[in-house]
């Protein structure tokens, strides 16, 4: 049982970047590279991009990240019976999005 949970617990944690070639503006190949999720650092695209490029380096072309909420609920909650109701939101969950643009060197 332990060892299963520790397996969870290790797949969880994996961060993972993925990569997609593509091409510039200017004719010359770039590298897209998302690293998605709340558990998932920046780090994790820039170490991608050292793997892609290596010792030549990269340019780094792009960076955006956000966070997609994934559900919102909203409902009424009595504040008094003088002032009515008042409106209440409450968020699920949310989804981090990273993503890095680069050109190797």
């Amino acid at each position: 049982m332990k060892s299963l949970i520790y397996l969870i617990i290790s797949v969880i944690s994996t961060s993972c970047a993925i990569s997609k070639s593509t091409y510039l503006p200017d004719g010359t190949q770039g590298h897209s590279i998302s690293c998605d999720g709340a558990a998932v650092g920046m780090n994790v695209c820039f170490e991608k991009a050292g793997e892609l490029c290596g010792a030549r380096g990269y340019n780094l072309l792009n960076r955006e990240g956000q966070v997609v909420y994934s559900g919102m609920n909203s409902g009424s909650a009595s504040v008094n019976s003088m002032s009515g109701q008042a409106q209440s939101f409450g968020f699920y969950g949310g989804f981090n999005t990273k993503s890095i643009l680069v050109q190797c060197k």
